[in-house]
């Protein structure tokens, strides 16, 4: 119980970072920044963050949610992210069901896979709420992730070949999509290629969860005459709490 206790603690922790890694990569990526080897820096005065600066959630509560250097707020959507990033990672960790007592190496894989789907679908819901933009390079990344991780189940099962006939069609609409300049069309494509990314990177049963979630989302969009929904951003969370949801009910 202890041990148990402590490793999820140490899962909590690791979805913490991973929320730092979050903040940064949304706010940067737009802005065609480096995020692996540029160091951090706060936006308002440009100053680079040493390491105290930069400790998930305990800097911002010891810095008083200021800059050191320039003591102008920092944005609370910084350990908004870290916190919740925590949280849902534990979630989903505990979801899984893993005995780590008796962890296997394809536990591990499992595991490895859905920390780089969390992520991607994180970053890409957070890019499109923050930026309005949909980032192909973060969704090439996962596609290449999927790809990777289907060549490996290939050689360990035989019954996965649908998943190879999902990732051509996410590859054709990605081409397709790069053709249209239509705002509308392009809108609806974007729809399409996460709906198919959530049942590659989850199931068919969260995949119908986001499909219907997309068409619910049309409908409200329709009703109230509104003039744009945050599709990629709603279906990326709703993916990642439907995947949670269905590995603890099954």
């Amino acid at each position: 119980m202890i041990l148990d206790v402590f490793i999820y603690f140490i899962f909590y922790l690791i979805g913490v970072v991973l929320g730092s890694f979050f903040t940064l990569a949304i706010y940067r990526i737009p802005l065609k920044q480096d995020i692996t080897h540029t160091r951090s820096y706060c936006p308002k005065c440009n100053h680079r963050l040493e390491f105290f600066d930069l400790i998930p959630i305990l800097s911002y509560l010891f810095l008083g949610g200021k800059c050191r250097y320039c003591h102008n707020k920092i944005s609370k959507r910084y350990i908004n992210i870290e916190i919740s990033s925590g949280l849902v990672y534990l979630l989903f960790i505990i979801s899984l069901g893993i005995n780590f007592l008796k962890i296997s190496i394809f536990d591990i894989s499992i595991i490895l896979y859905g920390t780089l789907m969390f992520s991607v679908l994180f970053i890409l819901g957070g890019i499109s709420k923050e930026s309005k933009v949909f980032s192909i390079g973060v969704f090439i990344f996962g596609l290449i992730v999927q790809l990777i991780y289907i060549i490996y189940l290939c050689i360990l099962k035989n019954n996965i070949y649908r998943y190879i006939i999902y990732i051509i069609a996410l590859v054709l609409i990605l081409i397709l999509r790069y053709y249209i300049n239509n705002y509308k069309w392009k809108e609806y494509i974007n729809i399409m290629l996460i709906v198919l990314f959530s049942i590659v990177a989850t199931n068919e049963l969260v995949g119908l969860i986001s499909l219907v979630s997309a068409i619910v989302l049309m409908i409200i969009k329709k009703i109230f005459k509104l003039k744009t929904i945050n599709y990629v951003f709603y279906i990326s969370f709703i993916t990642v709490f439907g995947n949670i949801i269905i590995n603890f009910i099954i």
